[in-house]
């Protein structure tokens, strides 16, 4: 059997689905006294490419002048996490932010921020650099 014949085998929902995770943010965890776990999914190559452009400033002579690291991670994990919702109105009032990215500064600390960061793009296939340790291991 040939890749083309396997693939059309495969279920089209399956394959198309967007895979998640959940993560626990250990620190709100110890908060609350219960497991606070953040529902993460993969992004789809648009939202990446878009927070990327959002993030990277190009000179008019298309060098790059400015990586915004912790712009693309904040975003990454606007448009990544699920639950909670980041865009709820109860949640933006009482955390008193405007916007979901603001919310995400307010509630999570940096480090935490790079963990889901993390953890999205690695639902959405990209290797993390301890993965490329391993392999070259």
């Amino acid at each position: 059997m040939n890749l083309t014949d396997r693939l059309l085998q495969l279920d089209v929902n399956k394959v198309t689905e967007k895979p998640t995770e959940e993560f626990e943010i250990k620190r709100l965890s110890e908060l609350a006294g219960e497991k606070i776990l953040f529902k993460c999914q993969a992004l789809n190559g648009e939202t990446y490419a878009d927070i990327q452009r959002k993030a990277i400033d190009i000179s008019k002579k298309g060098n790059i002048r400015d990586m915004k690291i912790f712009e693309m991670q904040l975003m990454t994990c606007v448009e990544g996490i699920i639950e909670p919702n980041l865009k709820d109105k109860k949640l933006l009032e009482h955390y008193g932010v405007p916007t979901p990215k603001e919310l995400v500064k307010k509630m999570l600390l940096p480090g935490e921020i790079a963990d889901l960061h993390n953890v999205i793009n690695e639902l959405s296939g990209y290797e993390t650099d301890d993965e490329e340790e391993d392999i070259k291991n």
